[in-house]
């Protein structure tokens, strides 16, 4: 009996409240505890970050302090200097070396040299040709790939694609030569990226021989321009090239 009043009172004890709280008492006192949580969380954070500033001024002090008889009578600054320093200047000079070389360390910054790029320093040249009969007819506008290439200073030309891709700008020559198949004729351009700046036309189209054609250009190009060899019209037959007359492309830098 005894034990089931005490239990009854202290249920109505917790149901008035604890220690003269009631429920939404302990609520507001929650919060206000996670209040001032944050308040102290900011004031520690700026406590670290004064903590670190004293630590570096404190290094600095030891230094010093350390090389005191050194550092002071070593220092001879002039009264232009004087002037114009301020007292970071001037606790830097009675630092010795190796704590200047700490307090700049923040400022560093590795330098790459870069490459000059503008010019290459050797010849720009290339020499190519056909290694043999292309395949035929050829369709207008097909880029002819000389695949054969004996000289290529400045590595300029690609014979996987037949682009000459102009490594510096300059004036330029050009020339190329093509042989048109027996009772056939081919039609070339001599090409700017997009412009035709020079065109040769080998036709034996009513001969029994083969028809042989030379072109030379000399132009501007600027760094980065493609040149190259294309078909003018579909080609009636094949383009030859055989050991004893080359179907060829090349060019060089004048200057």
């Amino acid at each position: 009996m005894m034990l089931g009043s005490l239990f009854f009172y202290l249920c109505l004890f917790i149901y008035n409240g604890v220690l003269g709280y009631s429920v939404d008492g302990v609520v507001d006192k929650l919060q206000n505890l996670e209040t001032k949580l944050e308040v102290m969380y900011e004031i520690v954070t700026q406590l670290r970050t004064e903590n670190k500033d004293l630590k570096i001024r404190v290094e600095i002090l030891e230094e010093l302090i350390k090389h005191k008889d050194a550092g002071l009578q070593s220092i001879k600054v002039s009264e232009t200097n004087e002037s114009n320093a301020t007292e970071a200047d001037l606790v830097l000079n009675m630092l010795p070396q190796r704590s200047k070389e700490i307090s700049y360390r923040k400022n560093w910054k590795r330098i790459v040299p870069v490459p000059d790029t503008s010019a290459p320093s050797a010849v720009i040249a290339f020499h190519s040709y056909l290694s043999h009969d292309s395949t035929g007819p050829l369709p207008n506008h097909h880029v002819l790939q000389y695949d054969v290439v004996p000289l290529n200073r400045g590595n300029g030309y690609k014979n996987f694609d037949g682009i000459f891709n102009v490594p510096v700008s300059g004036t330029y020559v050009f020339t190329w030569s093509i042989m048109a198949d027996a009772h056939g004729f081919v039609h070339t351009q001599l090409m700017k990226n997009a412009e035709v700046i020079g065109t040769r036309y080998a036709d034996s189209d009513t001969a029994t021989v083969w028809d042989f054609s030379t072109g030379v250009v000399v132009v501007d190009a600027a760094q980065g321009d493609h040149v190259y060899i294309r078909l003018g019209d579909p080609s009636k037959g094949k383009v030859q090239s055989i050991s004893q007359s080359r179907s060829t492309f090349s060019g060089w830098l004048l200057g």
